[in-house]
């Protein structure tokens, strides 16, 4: 009974001997692989002062530069321009038949601004002929762009009003006031060829000349939408196809007189899908 008493103690004592061999085995490695992480990081820490010492005195990295456009906003109240002179900041361009637009600086008196407006008095009164005029420096798509039309009222057929997503003379968007039926419409010119895209009746404020004309282009979610507004009252909306970036301007059709001022153009960031800069 003692001999098996004894038996079993020993075999107890060389199994708690044969753990602590594999416990020191274990912190050992550990140790090893400490002191390795250790010297790594010293050496990469004194080779790289030396390296930057090398090529001269040590320098931050470079930082991002981040790029930001501002947006668009510009204003003609044709003050600063001379009388009788046609306005530099545009180009006059006629589509179809008909003489060369007339876009002349005058003074009126009650004129928005102060004394100068915008005049155009070419007529163009042959089918399908309009009086362009364009400005070359602003291309955008998303934009809130503003006039105010004086018109002297000719034949029916007379109509004035906005160009914006101008590619060429060819291809733009506009939307026209037709005074003498008191509509506003609102156009795709393609290859020369205007189709109405939409059409309604407005109620002019009878107690002043000068009317108030606003495009206001943006984009809702996925769509992408033209609000048109006249003497602040909301009066169409359209979704226009295939929208690109492009130049605004001025039109004029039929044979009546019209004048503009303080022409305002806005690039809106807030109806942009990805803003500039982006904001992610």
């Amino acid at each position: 009974m003692l001999f098996f008493i004894s038996t079993t103690s020993a075999a107890t004592m060389c199994a708690l001997r044969t753990s602590a061999t594999r416990v020191s085995i274990s912190q050992k490695f550990s140790a090893l692989l400490f002191m390795g992480t250790l010297i790594s990081a010293l050496i990469f820490g004194l080779q790289t002062p030396s390296f930057a010492e090398e090529t001269g005195e040590l320098k931050e990295l470079p930082r991002a530069v981040l790029k930001h456009i501002p947006p668009i906003y510009k204003e003609w109240t044709f003050e600063k321009y001379d009388h009788e002179t046609f306005p530099p900041d545009f180009y006059t361009e006629t589509l179809g038949t008909g003489r060369p637009g007339e876009w002349t600086i005058v003074t009126e008196k009650d004129a928005p601004s102060r004394t100068h407006v915008l005049r155009q008095t070419a007529p163009c009164s042959s089918r399908n002929c309009y009086q362009l005029l364009f400005n070359p420096d602003i291309r955008t798509k998303y934009i809130d762009l503003t006039v105010q039309v004086l018109s002297n009222l000719g034949t029916p057929s007379s109509e004035a009003g906005l160009i914006f997503n101008a590619q060429d003379k060819k291809n733009f968007l506009a939307v026209l006031v037709s005074p003498s039926k008191n509509t506003v419409k609102a156009v795709e010119f393609i290859e020369g060829v205007p189709t109405t895209l939409k059409e309604d009746a407005v109620i002019p404020q009878k107690r002043t000349r000068w009317h108030f004309l606003r495009v206001h282009l943006s984009s809702i979610v996925s769509r992408e939408v033209v609000e048109v507004s006249f003497d602040n009252q909301f009066i169409l909306s359209v979704e226009p196809k295939n929208l690109k970036i492009g130049h605004l301007g001025l039109i004029t059709t039929g044979d009546g007189t019209f004048a503009f001022d303080n022409l305002r153009a806005v690039e809106l960031h807030t109806g942009n899908p990805i803003s500039r800069p982006p904001a992610y």
